[in-house]
This record gives C-alpha cells, sequence and structure tokens, in this order.
C-alpha cells in the first residue's frame, strides 16, 4: 500500500464539462426555488403575512413557518437586509440540494449504494433501486415522479446515517423540489462520466465553480461601487481549489514529517512511492516522541472542499499499516474519528469536504460504518434574547453557563471570522476561574496534569469520579437536542433551527480549543482595503500586519500548533517581502522555525494564474534550534516555470534530483537567522550565504550617507512642465529643474521636467497635498536613484535641482559622488535592491538598508571609470533635444555626414557606457567579496556583464576603452557573414543586442555603420531627428551659428505661393550644416522612404514630433501641424510664438490669399473646359480645384470661429491644456484621440 502520488487529475475537457454542468444546474434549482418561494408568499424582497396565504394547505404553512424561521436567522446576520437574506437562503438552499445529488451521484459511481440515479434499458429505463421500489411497492409509481422520490428517499436514508451532514433534513431542504427539475438536474449531472466523478478532484471543483458566477459578480461590485466584503460573501469571494501538487508537498512535509521524525529508520514514509515530495534536509530534522498514530491530529482551519484532509487520509493510512495496531478494515473509521479535522465558514464547503472524506473511508472500507466526521462548519447564526436565556436555563452548572455566554460573544461573527477566533484563551480563562473558586470552597480538587487543549481532564471532583470536557460538551449538546424535541412535539421551526445552531457551535467549539500536531492550510485571501468593517477591525484588534486575511491565518495557525507541531500553508508571497508584513516577519522569525519554502509565484493555481504563491512549512519550535532553511525558487521569471505545467514538472525534478543527491542552482539552503540581519527582515533566501552575509559584516549605507525622500507636489499637471513648455525667460526665473524618477540611462541623464518654483517655491509649499519633505537638500550636489524600474538606476544630481518623492537623494561628506554612482549602478547593488523590494517601486528604506563599506584602492578605481562613464552620458544628452542640454552646434556637426553617422556614434557612446559597468563589477565583486561561482547568477533579470562580450577583430577597429581583460575573437568569414545577418535581426539598443548575440557592443556598433545593417525604422527615426532640428533652426528655437534666417511669424506652410514653403525652409537650412545638401537630402529621402514632402505632411507630426514631445501620456508638441478637413493646406506653427495674432495672420495672409490663388485658377479653368470635349485632365483638375477650395474654406470658416471665440494659447496652463482647447475645433493635422495609438503603425 503507497499513497496516491501524482495522480494526473482532471482533464481540462473534463473541468470544463463540470463547470458548465455545475453553472446551468446551479441556475436551474435557484429558478426552481425562487418560484416556489412566490407560491409561500416569499419574493425577492418582500414577504407576504400568512393570514394572507389562504390557498396553503396546513403542510404548506408548516414549510412557510421553516422559510421564515430561516429567513430570520439570516437576518441577524445581514443586519436587517431581507432581498440579501432570501438571496442568501437560495444559494444555500441551492448548495445543499446540489451537494446531495452530487454526493449521490459520486457515491454511486463508487459503487457504495445501489444505482439510484444511473438508468439501463434492462431495468425498464429506470435505476436500479427505482426498478426495485417499483416491483416492491408499485402503487408508488403512481405518483406524478413514477415513484423516483421514494427511490431517492431510500438512498439518502442508507447514506445519510453516516453522512448526516449532507443528507439530514434542515431549513434548506423544506422546500420540495418540482420533479421534473429534479429529473432534469440529475440528468445533466448523469451525462458526465463516471471517470471524471470517480476522480478525487471532482468535488474540489464542483466547489470551486459553484461560486464562480458570484465571485465576478463581487469583483465588479468592488470595482465599480467600493463594495466592502462582508458577511457570507466573503466565503464565496475566498474560495480557490487547491492543486494536488501543492497538496501533497504541504501534507508530505508536515504530517509525513511528522511521522518520519518520531520513527527514523523504521519506517519507509519518506519512499518516493509514498510521500515524493518528503525529501528533508537532515539538519531539519528534530528527534521527535514516538505516540500512537491514533493520537497524531491534522487541522485544516478553512479546509474548503477537504482537498488538503483528503490526502492526509491517504498518508495516515500508511502510517497506520505501518504501526500494525489496527486492523486494516478499520483503519479507514480510525483515521475519521481521531486525526481529521477541518473548519469552514461556508456550510456547503463543509459537506463537500465531508463527502470527501466518507467517499475515501468507504472506499477503503465499504463494509465498516463510519460514525464521525470532523468536520465543522463556522456559520451558526446565535439569537439573543428568550432563546439565548432558555438554553442558558438548561445548563447543570455555572461553568456550562459560561461558557455558552462566552460562545455567544465569541461567536457574533463566526460567519465572517471562522476559525480565527479565538475563544479557546477565553474558555481556559472561566475554567481556571472556576477552578480557582471551587478550590477556595474547598469542594473539589483539580487534576493539574494535561490541559484542555489536550483533551485530558479538566475538572475532577474526586478520586473516583471526574469531570471531562467531553463530558462538558455532551451535556450541552444534550440540552441543544432536548430543546429541538420539544420543538419537534410542538410544530416550532424556530426552535428547531435554534437548537441546530446550538449543536453546531459547541461541536466547532470542539475543534478550536484543542491544539494539533499539523496543522495545513490555504487560508482565504483577501486585502484589507476590500473587506467589510467587522472583520477588517477584528483582524486590526487581534492579528499582527494583516493587510491580507492569509497573514492573520499564518499566526492562527501556529496558534493552533502544539509544541513542536508543524504548520503549512500556501499563501501570497508578498508576506515575504511586503513592508506591511515587517511585523508579521519579526514575529515568525524570532518566534517559530521556518523549515522549508517552494516559491512558486506566479502560475502555481491553474484556475487563478495572478496568484503569487508560496507553500511553505513552519515549526512551531525556537527559531536559534534551526540554522539551515531550504526553499525553492520556481518564480515565473525563470523560463523553466513560466506555466503552470512547468511548475508541477519542475517540483518533481526538483525533488528528484534532491533525492538523487544532485545540485541545483534553483535550490537554496540558507541560515534563517540571517534574514533578522537585514533592515525588516525580507526573506532573501536567492541571496544565497555569501551574499546575506554583507548585511552583518558591512555597516549600512545610512550609517555613513544621507539617503532622502524629495519633494511630491500633489499637483504635477499644475506644478511640473517639461522645459520645452515653458518660455526661456520664464525658466529661468521662476522654475527649478526638478529630478523625476528618470529613465534606465545610468550614471548621468539630462534634466527635461521643471517645476514652477516662483517665490522659493512658496505656491507649492502651501498647495493642499502637496509634501515638501528635506527643504535642507535641494539644492544640494550628490546622486539619486530611481524610484521605479525594473532595476535600481543612480544619476548624478546636479547642486541646482529640485528632487522628486520617487527619486531618492543620497548625499555623503564622507563617500566620493563618482564611487557611489560607480556602487550603486553595480549588478550587486541592483540584485541587492531588486530582493529588498521585489516590486517596481523602490522606496528611501529600501536603498538604507544597503550594506557599504569602499576600499581606498578600489574607490579610485571606480571613480576613473565612472568619470568616463559620465562624460560618455553628457556627449548622448548633448544630441537629444528634448533636454535642456541638447546642443544645436554638437547634433548639427555629427549629421554633417548623413544620418548614420549620428547613429554610430551614439551608438559607440552607448556601447562605451555599457562597457564600464561591466569593468565597475568585478571591482565591486572583489571588494565585498563575492565568491566567483556566485557572480554570474546575479545577471538573471537583470542587464548582462557586457565587458564579457567578445571584440570581433574582423572590422579592424580600434577602440581605446578596452584593456586586457575584454575578450578578443576573429571569425571565419561564413561565421562573420552569420553574424552580421544575426546583428540585423537584433534588438534596436545596442545593450540588448549585445546581450543577445553575446558579442561586443563595440562590434555591433562598428558593424552598422561600416556594413549598413541599420533597420529601416531606426534611420527613419534619426531622419525625423534631423527635421526636426531644421524646423527649430526656422523658428529661432536654435542658435547654431548657421545662416538660416528664422521665420517671423512662427509660421511655415505646405504648397501655395505665400510666403517661404516647408519644403524649401528645410532645404535652405540644410545647406547650412551639410558638406554635400544633395546628399544630405538623398540620406534623408532614403532614411525615410518617401519624398521629404509626403514624410513632413503626413508622418512628420502624429509619428514622430508627438511620440518624443510627451509625457506621462499627454502629448505635449512644440511644433503644432494645423491642417484643413481634407488636407488642402496644412502647416507647421511654433507654439512659443502662438499669440492673439496668430490665427488673424494664418487667416489673413495664408488662408485668404490661398483661396484667391483657387478661385483664379477655377475661373480660368472654368473658361478652358467651357467648349465642347474639354480636356480630360483640365476637367480633373477643375474638381481638384473646387474640393480644395471648398475643404479650405471650410478650414477658414473654422478658424474665424477660433478668432471669434478668442482662442490662443495660456503658457501658464501647459501645452497639453492649451492643446486640448485647440483640437476641439478638430483643426491638428491628427486629433488628439488617434495621437494616443499613433505609435504603431
Amino acid at each position: 500500500m503507497s499513497t496516491t502520488h501524482g495522480q494526473p487529475g482532471l482533464s481540462s475537457e473534463q473541468r470544463s464539462t463540470i463547470r458548465s454542468t455545475i453553472l446551468s444546474t446551479r441556475h436551474t434549482l435557484e429558478d426552481e426555488l425562487r418560484r416556489q418561494l412566490e407560491r409561500y408568499g416569499i419574493y425577492e424582497n418582500k414577504r407576504l403575512p400568512l393570514e394572507d396565504l389562504s390557498h396553503l394547505s396546513a403542510e404548506d404553512r408548516h414549510t412557510r413557518r421553516t422559510l421564515d424561521a430561516a429567513i430570520e436567522r439570516e437576518l441577524e446576520s445581514t443586519e436587517g437586509d431581507l432581498e440579501r437574506s432570501i438571496t442568501n437562503y437560495v444559494r444555500e438552499a441551492t448548495k445543499t440540494y446540489l451537494n446531495r445529488f452530487v454526493a449521490l451521484k459520486t457515491i454511486e459511481v463508487r459503487g457504495l449504494v445501489e444505482e439510484t440515479i444511473t438508468e439501463r434499458p434492462e431495468y425498464g429505463n429506470r435505476s436500479y433501486i427505482h426498478h426495485t421500489v417499483a416491483e416492491i411497492a408499485g402503487e408508488l409509481t403512481n405518483a406524478p415522479d413514477d415513484g423516483f422520490g421514494a427511490a431517492l428517499d431510500l438512498a439518502y436514508q442508507e447514506i445519510g446515517a453516516e453522512i448526516r451532514m449532507i443528507f439530514e433534513e434542515s431549513e434548506h431542504t423544506a422546500i420540495d423540489l418540482d420533479a421534473q427539475v429534479r429529473e432534469e438536474v440529475l440528468d445533466e449531472l448523469d451525462a458526465i462520466d463516471d471517470e471524471a466523478w470517480e476522480s478525487d478532484e471532482a468535488l474540489g471543483w464542483v466547489y470551486q465553480y459553484f461560486g464562480e458566477e458570484e465571485r465576478e459578480e463581487i469583483d465588479d461590485r468592488v470595482d465599480e461601487e467600493n463594495y466592502k466584503i462582508a458577511g457570507t460573501d466573503i466565503a464565496t469571494k475566498t474560495q480557490l481549489f487547491t492543486p494536488r501538487y501543492i497538496v501533497e508537498w504541504m501534507v508530505d512535509n508536515s504530517l509525513g514529517r511528522t511521522w518520519l521524525e518520531m520513527q527514523g529508520e523504521r519506517t519507509n514514509i519518506d519512499d518516493k512511492e509514498n510521500c515524493f515530495y518528503l525529501a528533508p534536509l537532515a539538519e531539519s530534522l528534530i528527534d521527535r516522541e514516538t505516540k500512537a498514530v491514533e493520537n497524531i491530529t491534522v487541522l485544516d482551519p478553512a479546509c474548503g472542499s477537504g482537498h488538503m484532509l483528503f490526502y492526509a487520509f491517504d498518508v495516515l493510512y500508511q502510517m497506520y499499516l505501518e504501526e500494525g495496531e489496527i486492523p486494516e478494515k478499520y483503519i479507514s473509521r480510525e483515521i475519521l474519528r481521531n486525526n481529521l479535522y477541518g473548519i469552514d465558514i461556508d456550510s456547503g464547503a463543509a459537506q463537500i469536504a465531508a463527502l470527501s472524506l466518507y467517499l475515501k473511508a468507504k472506499t477503503r472500507a465499504p463494509n465498516v460504518e463510519v460514525d464521525q466526521i470532523n468536520v465543522a462548519s463556522a456559520d451558526a447564526v446565535l439569537i439573543n434574547g428568550e432563546k439565548k436565556e432558555e438554553v442558558l436555563s438548561r445548563t447543570q452548572s455555572e461553568l456550562e453557563k459560561e461558557i455558552l455566554d462566552q460562545i455567544w460573544t465569541s461567536f457574533e461573527h463566526i460567519r465572517e471570522w471562522g476559525s480565527l477566533v479565538r475563544v479557546e484563551e477565553r474558555i481556559e480563562e472561566i475554567i481556571d476561574d472556576y477552578r480557582d473558586e471551587l478550590q477556595a470552597a474547598g469542594q473539589s480538587k483539580f487534576t493539574q496534569s494535561g490541559g484542555l487543549e489536550k483533551q485530558a481532564s479538566v475538572v475532577s471532583f474526586s478520586d473516583d469520579e471526574s469531570e471531562s470536557w467531553g463530558a462538558v460538551k455532551e451535556r450541552l449538546l444534550e440540552n441543544a437536542r432536548e430543546i429541538a424535541r420539544i420543538a419537534l412535539n410542538e410544530d416550532n421551526p424556530v426552535d428547531e433551527m435554534f437548537a441546530a445552531e446550538v449543536s453546531k457551535t459547541v461541536e466547532l467549539l470542539d475543534i478550536l480549543i484543542h491544539d494539533y500536531d499539523v496543522v495545513v492550510a490555504n487560508p482565504p485571501y483577501l486585502g484589507s482595503a476590500k473587506m467589510g468593517d467587522n472583520l477588517k477591525q477584528y483582524v486590526k484588534d487581534g492579528y499582527v500586519g494583516t493587510r491580507d486575511l492569509y497573514a492573520a491565518f499564518i499566526q492562527r495557525s501556529w496558534e493552533f500548533a502544539k509544541e513542536n507541531g508543524y504548520a503549512s500553508l500556501v499563501t501570497p508571497e508578498n508576506y515575504m517581502f511586503s513592508y506591511s508584513y515587517r511585523k508579521l516577519r519579526r514575529i515568525l522569525l524570532q518566534n517559530h522555525q521556518f523549515v522549508e519554502g517552494v516559491h512558486l509565484s506566479r502560475y502555481g493555481f491553474d484556475q487563478q494564474k495572478d496568484a503569487y504563491t508560496i507553500p511553505f512549512l513552519l515549526r512551531n519550535s525556537e527559531p536559534e534550534e534551526l540554522d539551515k532553511t531550504r526553499f525553492y525558487r520556481m518564480t515565473h521569471e525563470q523560463d523553466l516555470y513560466d506555466n503552470y505545467e512547468k511548475k508541477i514538472k519542475g517540483l518533481n525534478s526538483l525533488v528528484g534530483q534532491i533525492r538523487n543527491e544532485e545540485y541545483s542552482d534553483d535550490i537554496y539552503v540558507v541560515n534563517p537567522n540571517d534574514f533578522l540581519s537585514i533592515g525588516r527582515q525580507p526573506f532573501l533566501y536567492w541571496f544565497g550565504d555569501s551574499i546575506l552575509n554583507l548585511f552583518s559584516q558591512y555597516p549600512a549605507i545610512e550609517e555613513s550617507v544621507e539617503v532622502k525622500q524629495g519633494l511630491a507636489t500633489g499637483d504635477d499637471d499644475r506644478f511640473v512642465r517639461k522645459h520645452w513648455e515653458v518660455p526661456p525667460a520664464e525658466l529661468e526665473s521662476d522654475y527649478a529643474p526638478y529630478q523625476k524618477s528618470g529613465s534606465s540611462s545610468p550614471y548621468y541623464d539630462t534634466q527635461r521636467d521643471y517645476l514652477y518654483w516662483k517665490d522659493d517655491g512658496k505656491e507649492v509649499k502651501e498647495y493642499d497635498g502637496s509634501y515638501p519633505r528635506n527643504p535642507d537638500y535641494y539644492f544640494r550636489e550628490g546622486i539619486s536613484f530611481r524610484g521605479f524600474g525594473n532595476y535600481a538606476v543612480a544619476r548624478e544630481k546636479p547642486d541646482d535641482t529640485i528632487f522628486y518623492h520617487k527619486s531618492h537623494f543620497v548625499y555623503s561628506p564622507e563617500i566620493n559622488d563618482q564611487y557611489l554612482l560607480g556602487y550603486g549602478n553595480s549588478t550587486l547593488v541592483r540584485f541587492l535592491l531588486n530582493g529588498i523590494n521585489p516590486s517596481l517601486n523602490f522606496e528611501v528604506g529600501d536603498v538604507k538598508r544597503l550594506p557599504i563599506e569602499p576600499e581606498p584602492e578600489q574607490q579610485q578605481e571606480v571613480e576613473n571609470l565612472v568619470n568616463r562613464a559620465r562624460d560618455r552620458r553628457k556627449q548622448l544628452v548633448a544630441l537629444d533635444e528634448t533636454g535642456d542640454e541638447f546642443s544645436p552646434e554638437v547634433f548639427a556637426n555629427h549629421v554633417q555626414g548623413g544620418v548614420r553617422e549620428l547613429l554610430h556614434y551614439e551608438d559607440q557612446l552607448n556601447a562605451e557606457v555599457g562597457l564600464i559597468h561591466g569593468l565597475i563589477d568585478p571591482i565591486i565583486y572583489d571588494e565585498y567579496s563575492i565568491p566567483t561561482e556566485e557572480r554570474n547568477r546575479l545577471y538573471n533579470n537583470l542587464p548582462k556583464n557586457l565587458s564579457t562580450y567578445p571584440v570581433v577583430e574582423n572590422l579592424e577597429a580600434d577602440y581605446a576603452i578596452l584593456n586586457n581583460d575584454v575578450p578578443k575573437e576573429n571569425l571565419s568569414p561564413d561565421e562573420y557573414e552569420s553574424l552580421l545577418s544575426n546583428i540585423v535581426e537584433s534588438p534596436v539598443e545596442i545593450r540588448d543586442a549585445a546581450e543577445e548575440l553575446e558579442i561586443s557592443p563595440l562590434t555591433i556598433a562598428d558593424a552598422r555603420y561600416m556594413e549598413d545593417l541599420y533597420e529601416a525604422e531606426r534611420l527613419e527615426q534619426a531622419a525625423g531627428r534631423v527635421l526636426s532640428f531644421c524646423l527649430g533652426l526656422i523658428f529661432g528655437r536654435w542658435n547654431a551659428d548657421q545662416d538660416t534666417e528664422p521665420v517671423s511669424d512662427g509660421m511655415v506652410v505646405f504648397d501655395g505661393s505665400a510666403g517661404q514653403s516647408v519644403r524649401k525652409q528645410i532645404l535652405s537650412c540644410i545647406e547650412t550644416f551639410s558638406d554635400d545638401d544633395s546628399a544630405m537630402l538623398s540620406s534623408l529621402e532614403g532614411s525615410l522612404g518617401t519624398s521629404l514632402d509626403d514624410w513632413l505632411r503626413g508622418s512628420f507630426f502624429r509619428y514622430h514630433h508627438c511620440k518624443e514631445y510627451r509625457r506621462r501620456g499627454q502629448r505635449i508638441p512644440i511644433y503644432w501641424q494645423l491642417e484643413s478637413p481634407d488636407g488642402a493646406f496644412s502647416c507647421f506653427i511654433y507654439y512659443h510664438e502662438i499669440d492673439a495674432n496668430t490665427l488673424p495672420k494664418l487667416r489673413g495672409q495664408y488662408l485668404d490669399r490661398r483661396i484667391d490663388e483657387l478661385e483664379n485658377e477655377l475661373e480660368t479653368l472654368r473658361a478652358q473646359t467651357s467648349g465642347d470635349n474639354p480636356e480630360k485632365e483640365l476637367l480633373n483638375r477643375k474638381e481638384k480645384v473646387q474640393n480644395d477650395l471648398n475643404d479650405i474654406k471650410e478650414f477658414r470658416a473654422t478658424v474665424d470661429e477660433m478668432i471669434d471665440d478668442g482662442v490662443t494659447v495660456n503658457p501658464e496652463k501647459g501645452i497639453w491644456e492649451n492643446i486640448k482647447e485647440w483640437d476641439q475645433y478638430e483643426v491638428l493635422q491628427t486629433g488628439l484621440p488617434k495621437l494616443k495609438s499613433s505609435y504603431l503603425r
């Protein structure tokens, strides 16, 4: 006998069939129940008085009273919301009926009951039991349902004796389903193939799919109405079926490990045929006192459909077999009696869990009676007032009365809080107080051994008479049963239901007050921002660091665990890293042992791919006694684990490697106590011991530098501008450079953002919502770390700038800024920061935790290299016209020979910056003693070390930057041709291309230039930059010592004789900086793929200029292209020259003149085509002139409207607000909505 490891589970097709069937049958049942409720006078949001329902029989009136009692129960928990209460009732009744039918089907296919649903020809197209009923009691077949209801009742009676939770009558079965509806539902369930129903997973998927649409509705309410999830919605929202492989790992490593630690070499529980995933570190095992298997207890405090308990049954079965004390045929019964316990706030889930355990037990031992299943539903609603007093009056002692009273208090919100309720502490206090009172009175003595939590004697009245918790519990249950008996005799459904609720709470209390050897759970995931007030406040008051419900369950699980007991959970991963869970991490590490974890991150769950999770194992032991914790790194960023199927295969492979004593890069063994050396204690296991030790070996950076958070304006649209938006004079007097988070460019970057800082920022500082943090540091020189990105980037912060709250300023009088730049951009620091904060948002506190202690010799090496990289970056920003350090002279100089010269120069500079980064890395590694074998893995998910890639010497280029550490390589002619082909297909960014081809970026830069390998889009973009530069010269924006005479009115037009056309102006401009203007024109048009005129008119504004000039998704161009509806007239106007006269000039000097020209031409054409047989060419021309004339007149009318409306620009508003106003008149060549989708063509 072995466990059932590696069962394939249901296929996607089988799951799909179950899904569609469950959703369909749920709708059918809900519709039927609502229809019948109306018959009983109960509608969607109202109830008719019973006395008004004269059509109801005496039996129907009893049913109505039962329904009223059920709805009153719901009203207690919904704060009087009748519509929601009725909806809750319908859902629970639907769930109960569907669970019954599913239970009967799953029991039937296992041969545990005679066929009741499946119809066969040999029985006259009836089931076996239906056929038998017809044979024995033929008169029953005269019923409208042909006696099938009687057949169902027989089956229910047979099974219900052992699994009462599903088959006992309750308020949810008060309504008899219409026979046709019942048959329709059963036929749908029967249509699913038996193989699917026989699967261990089938019941879990039934439970998951039942709530699918309801979960979607809840999500919509959360998104659209900011709904806070409360009441029964909590259970529905937080359902998440746990995949089998995760269940097996959790149970193998908790329950299986417990037995292994007890038995040692006497057990084969860790054989791969038994607990496959149990392959523990020898150092993580403890010597555990042996005890009988029947005394080993397992709890799932959020059991759902019971998947964890279901598999734990198999492991326990193997343990019983090994022990050999219980005859095998009774093992199943003993497991359900003694070992397995479950709680869920969803009664339907508890039913499914009980059913799954029943099926498991009866499949193993069909002839042995199941007399106990320890699964409790935490959904009771206890009514105060007379009902409570009646129960209390029946107690036999003050102890019972106080316990019941505490149940009422603790379980008031049990539907929401579930097993998070800490009732056991209060019960122990009550018993302690009761003991003390009796002892003081000399009436009794109490035993001190054992304790309530160990189910031992609680009160001992004499040597031969003892009072146990079991006896107290049984009397409380008997009191509830007595109330139920009286209620039944008096036809009082309210009291019947109340008695059932009391019984339910006592049984739940019985589970809650004990502790367990093993706790396993996939707890509910629900962020505090989505919680209802009651739950949110309860979790906040009772648990630590609980921004999510699952975090409270982590704490609750170790509370349920005995000393040295195990708690194994699967939860979201963020508790390991997030700032919000720092207190939880500290408590966990200081009080418990973190034994193992499988870091799945994304795709661990098939049906919830965006759940970022980790199954893990805790031991309730002193943490100092464990110095080796194992983690499996299987995150979605790794190619081996980037989908659900790969997760399963990958975990099996890693465990196989462990079993075969093979090494894996994805298995980490670290000392968990090292996490305590890191600020906020993140679980940075993948750092490995050598890197984790940096935090204890070196001082934190905050000890030698100051790390400051900058200014948040509260309204960037109001106070922040791109530098080209503000007139130069105002930029200098009223604005200050504002260093925001920035791009991925290291060491140095240009300033594009400026902050309104008139009168020392008075308006910003006084603005409600602004946070001017650390103003004393605003105009200091230092470095800054960007606050957002895939990895850290450090760059120089000049002394004339203010820094943004997401651009973290680092100032140090002790450590040189150049060293800090090299250190801050190093791969080691990027790796550290990505671990400290795995999100895309870096915080000031993350930087403060970095370990640093520069050595003088290495510090000088780093400084020298950083200065070179900084110089290259300065040369690059001088070529970027969107930055405030753009140099027209430098740009003109580098485009003299054509656009390829410009691209080559930029590629070379970027290549050198990348190489310098690579040359700094080993210096930092050596300085901080990072072992050679550790260095390569630091580059996973980070920019690679480009200095390790070889320079190809075939190009015969001379590189001054190279040293002897950079490898060189000579390729054969065929290899070289292959390389050139690969370069053509490689990414545009020089770094990306080098990483993909594993060739030095210098080689790629020169090969592209020498072999003319630039891609068409890049050539077009570079040519566009040249034309944009020309427009800047034409409008007088640049002064590049050229002979270009700027236009006087800030306007240039396409075509026509009015003034200088755009083409003429561009050609004139080219002549001033090009050695060969004809060659330059040819180069430009070749790069653009079309004529200069066509590209400028059709593509420049929409596809180039608005792409370059933007911020936060806003298009803020400085050259506005205005155009008539059909394009007959088009022009550029320069934003900073727009004033009250711009539109009148446009109308009078350009539009009117052009209209006059066209009207004159049209008059001539009319004369030329007035005779017989006019030339077709003239007719076509006349038609075009007429269309153009109409188009421009329409445009002129719009311009007139704008003039009448006083449209101009207000520089204080910024370009975005101004261009939005102009766009309302539809005068832009491309309207703003289309511009947003114009980056890809």
